[in-house]
Formats: C-alpha cells, structure tokens, sequence
C-alpha cells in the first residue's frame, strides 16, 4: 500500500470517528496528526511498500522469472532500483537474510 493511500484511510477513518463523536479533532489542518499516525505505523508495520518499492519487486521477480540474467551494472536499468536497494527491500518483507 502506498503512503497516500494510507494517509488517505487514515484521514478518513479520523472524520468518521468524529462524525461519530468518538474522537475530537481540534485542528482544522489534520495533516500533521495523519503523517504522524502513518509514521507510527511504518514503524511497527515496515513491510509497507511505496508504489516504486513494489514496482521494483514485481520487475525483479519477472526479471528473475523470465531467466534472464542482468549484470550488476545493468540491473537498475531493467528493475528501477540497485540489486543492494533490492535486498533492503527484501529485508522490509522479513526475508531473514
């Protein structure tokens, strides 16, 4: 899911819950309090990718699918991200190594 779309849910979630009284939002700009909700978020949920995160999964894997071998210097240009960039990622994901 990327961070629009998840502030957007939140923001959401925060008008129906004072539409319906359970919380009262004292600012008239709830940026700030939806950006620190998403952080807070991220931080115990880190598998959360961006948009160019799973962008860049889905052209390893179909890179990797496919057979095709792509030298250290080339790979960025076929996957958008570094093979090091990548393992971070898989990382994020919870692959153990």
């Amino acid at each position: 899911m990327s961070e629009l779309i998840l502030n957007e849910v939140i923001l959401e979630t925060l008008k129906e819950l004072e539409e319906s009284g359970d919380i009262v939002i004292s600012t008239t700009v709830p940026g700030d309090v939806v950006d620190k909700l998403a952080q807070a978020i991220q931080e115990v949920s880190p598998n959360l990718l961006s948009v160019e995160e799973y962008s860049s999964l889905i052209s390893a894997a179909n890179l990797t699918w496919s057979g095709f071998h792509v030298d250290d210097w080339d790979f960025q240009t076929h996957v958008g991200i570094t093979r090091e960039q990548l393992g971070v990622l898989l990382k994020k994901l919870g692959n153990p190594r």
